[in-house]
């Protein structure tokens, strides 16, 4: 392998690159010195060039198929832009300026540029072109001020390592389609519209800063793949990050001070967030809609509106998480079904959940604290609560507006003063069992407009009044009702069946004989007898008058 010298110099034998590229065997070194070398060269064969001193490539470059070219120490300036159709390595280069809309294209090739600065002109609009199945390596690169994308690429690989893609007028990366992405420890930065954008694409994402863009952060669509690891997206004008009818796994992330969402996800898409934080956003700062989301471990806080909003037929589930310091309802479910498994809702200037429209939510070992107005108001929808804790608990704890709800083995502690009841059904079917409620100055239970509730098991000798019960509602009452306060309107029925329990057992045969025999009943006489509800004897009666019971008996 021969070393050929070129130089600016009457005293050399290669004056220019063609000259010595044309001379050259397969294998041989280009050894270029100082000076500005306003050519284009056509690389057909396999060589290795490098400058020494500063040396300037003024023309274009052309990179044969099936040609393996490496390239170091060298400025490309002001030329018609390098093509690669074979194999190119780069490295220490600069390539600035280039006369053409596309710096560098890479089709059917593969590219590998290491310690590489590609520096737009306001005449470049891309920095770096990929197609037709090629393969490009950029590792210690910067990639700036391109007027359309920094790299477009589409039907091909990339892999990026410790590179930065910065200020652009349009976009950092836009990947058009069929594209598999690995990026690690890069940095996008200062963008005018959506940083990184990819369709129909697998990428893979880590340690990776996208800050301070003006449009959106990211934008995954049309059947993409995404895999997010240690990664930060945050100060941008709209949303971090936007999800479309694609997979999201997102791992020890930050989404942090945008104008918009933190994380969209819509159109079907399927998304796994783990371990990652979310923070002061403008708009809700997790959007779910019509698709399927988990989320563990994560800690959502200190949005402008509400931490997590799940609209039209999405499906949520939470395990985990922490919620905390949002103005308005820290979460909103409309129309969606949430899941909410060892969360705690927390620091609320409105309420804790608010679900309408439809909306089921399930509720286990999860806590609801230190809210200002509702803990939960659920409005036409369905609630499910087991095994959690309301606490300091200022206006409503539960409102249930037309909706179905069953609370089980739960504890309502640290009732402040209030008028407002802890639990509010109006219109509302639904079952409150083996709760317990602290002592406290208020109304456990307020009942409007046809409700139907049953409590069962729950101790609520402690509140001042255990339920208020009007406007034609119903309240059954089973056990642990001793020393309950109970007040209902000429309409409303409070059936506490722990009254038929105190009957002793002496006296139960008595009863049976005086409703079974008694030809006619008369109601007002038996209930001063024996102490029974009127409306409890009356039901007590019509079964003892079956046959199949009398002979029973």
């Amino acid at each position: 392998m021969a070393i050929l010298v070129v130089k600016k110099s009457i005293m050399h034998r290669y004056q220019n690159i063609g000259q010595a590229i044309q001379e050259a065997e397969a294998g041989d070194f280009i050894e270029i010195r100082d000076g500005v070398y306003e050519e284009s060269i056509d690389i057909p064969k396999r060589l290795i060039l490098y400058g020494v001193g500063n040396v300037t490539i003024k023309g274009g470059v052309f990179i044969r198929y099936h040609t393996h070219v490496e390239m170091r120490n060298l400025r490309f300036s002001q030329g018609q832009g390098i093509y690669i159709k074979g194999d190119l390595q780069l490295e220490n280069c600069v390539i600035e300026h280039q006369l053409v809309r596309t710096q560098v294209a890479v089709s059917f090739g593969s590219l590998m540029m290491k310690n590489v600065d590609l520096l737009a002109s306001s005449l470049n609009q891309y920095g770096l072109r990929i197609d037709n199945g090629s393969s490009v390596v950029l590792t210690d690169s910067t990639i700036q001020h391109h007027t359309k994308a920094q790299i477009i690429a589409q039907n091909s690989e990339l892999a990026m390592t410790n590179c930065m893609l910065l200020e652009g007028q349009m976009n950092a990366i836009f990947a058009i389609g069929n594209m598999k992405m690995d990026i690690a420890n890069c940095e996008i930065h200062g963008h005018q519209k959506t940083q990184f954008v990819a369709a129909s694409s697998t990428i893979s994402m880590k340690n990776t800063l996208i800050h301070q863009g003006q449009d959106l952060g990211m934008q995954m669509f049309d059947h993409c793949k995404m895999m997010m690891e240690l990664c930060e997206v945050k100060q941008h004008g709209g949303t971090n990050m936007v999800v479309h009818e694609s997979e999201l796994k997102v791992s020890d992330c930050v989404f942090a001070e945008g104008q918009g969402n933190g994380i969209y996800v819509g159109e079907h898409s399927k998304a796994l967030i783990y371990a990652c934080q979310l923070s002061r956003h403008n708009k809700p700062q997790l959007f779910i809609e019509n698709s399927k989301a988990e989320v563990h471990k994560c800690t959502i806080r200190n949005g402008a509106t509400s931490g997590l909003t799940i609209f039209n037929e999405a499906d949520v589930t939470m395990t985990e998480c922490k919620i905390q310091h949002h103005p308005q309802f820290h979460i909103i479910v409309d129309a969606s079904g949430l899941q909410l498994n060892h969360a705690i809702i927390e620091h609320g200037q409105t309420g804790g959940i608010y679900g309408n429209e439809h909306a089921k939510i399930t509720l286990k070992h999860t806590t609801i604290q230190e809210v200002n107005s509702h803990h939960l108001y659920i409005n036409h929808a369905r609630l499910f609560v087991e095994n959690s804790t309301f606490a300091h608990i200022i206006g409503n704890g539960i409102t249930c507006i037309d909706a179905i709800f069953e609370i089980l083995n739960s504890d309502f502690i640290n009732a402040r003063q209030s008028p407002y009841a802890i639990i509010w059904s109006d219109k509302s079917m639904g079952r409150i069992e083996n709760c317990d409620v602290h002592e406290c100055e208020r109304v456990i239970l307020a009942m409007t407009n046809q409700s139907l509730l049953e409590i069962v098991n729950t101790n609520l000798a402690k509140v001042k009044t255990a339920a208020i019960v009007q406007e034609k509602s119903q309240l059954y009452v089973r056990g642990y009702a001793h020393g309950a306060t109970w007040q209902g309107d000429a309409s409303s029925k409070i059936i506490n069946s722990d009254l038929k329990s105190t009957v002793s057992n002496e006296n139960i045969q008595h009863i049976v004989n005086l409703l079974s025999t008694a030809n006619t009943l008369n109601v007002q006489q038996l209930n001063k007898e024996l102490q029974i509800p009127a409306e409890v004897l009356q039901e007590i009666s019509t079964i003892l008058r079956s046959k199949d019971i009398k002979k029973t008996m």
